[in-house]
């Protein structure tokens, strides 16, 4: 009962959206927003969103051999909705994945998705002015090799190869039609360069044209958020010490000063009538 339910819900949200898919997919043109749906069948077999017209969805299967999605056919919604599905939001910041229809839906209604990733990138630049370049090159490279690590475990619909091409990474990355992006040629040689340290280390190895992750990529990503945890923990000492010596600072002052009152020496009720008095703005008026 619950099953059909929600089979009866995500029907409705593909028909609800299919018509967006389509009309705003890689075929418009716009490098900067548009959408990408990949699927796969109980086979294992991959499929590309392609159209949708008159309750029917058309697909295009990946063909190994040609290297390409071909041999396209029709498939009623409810077919559809019985694959695996990943849909992608290819906006001019990078992609943004959706697990599914009910994913999607729920973020394109709420923007949830779309405020975290712009608060995550306003954070990233924000951090990174804080730190060196070595640091950040750093971070780069465990980042990309975080992705193709989980790239490679996952096998998402929309990826073919356990390896993967410059190409592809880029795409990961940037979008399909980066190519058209203004900064197309920035991107190439970042990633490109990006690549050949990995694979200099022997996190990557590459067999021609693809990159495939080797077991040293898991050690290097643990090795790397161990280190990232030690730093944490020093800085947490550091400023939980720097706590501490305001603490015992200010307590000194205060039982110095009480002492100074019980011997006569400082009067505490003139003091704590200045402090009472005491207007940072009035004072800087003054200054000023």
């Amino acid at each position: 009962m619950f099953d059909t339910k929600m089979a009866d819900l995500r029907q409705k949200r593909w028909k609800k959206h299919l018509p967006l898919f389509v009309s705003q997919d890689a075929r418009s043109g716009n490098p900067y927003n548009y959408y990408a749906v990949y699927l796969v069948d109980v086979d294992r077999n991959r499929y590309q969103l392609t159209g949708y017209r008159k309750r029917a969805v058309t697909l295009a299967r990946w063909d190994y051999d040609a290297g390409c999605y071909l041999d396209e056919q029709r498939i009623s919604v409810a077919e559809l909705d019985a694959m695996q599905a990943e849909i992608i939001h290819y906006r001019s910041y990078g992609p943004i994945p959706f697990s599914g229809i009910l994913s999607f839906s729920f973020n394109h209604r709420t923007r949830l998705i779309y405020l975290k990733t712009l608060l995550n990138r306003g954070k990233g630049k924000f951090v990174s002015a804080f730190f060196a370049n070595k640091e950040l090159k750093s971070r780069d490279r465990i980042a990309l090799l975080n992705l193709l690590v989980n790239e490679y475990v996952q096998q998402r619909p929309s990826r073919i190869h356990a390896g993967l091409t410059l190409e592809e990474v880029i795409e990961m990355l940037y979008g399909k039609l980066w190519y058209q992006h203004i900064r197309n040629e920035e991107f190439r040689r970042k990633v490109r360069l990006l690549l050949k340290s990995l694979t200099i280390t022997g996190d990557l190895v590459q067999n021609e044209v693809h990159y495939n992750v080797q077991p040293k990529a898991v050690a290097t990503i643990v090795d790397f958020e161990k280190e990232e945890h030690r730093i944490k923990q020093q800085d947490k000492m550091q400023r939980n010490f720097v706590r501490l010596m305001l603490v015992i600072t200010a307590s000194t002052v205060l039982i110095t000063l009480a002492l100074l009152g019980l011997a006569g020496v400082v009067d505490l009720h003139k003091v704590w009538a200045f402090l009472s008095d005491l207007n940072p703005l009035s004072m800087l008026m003054k200054l000023v």
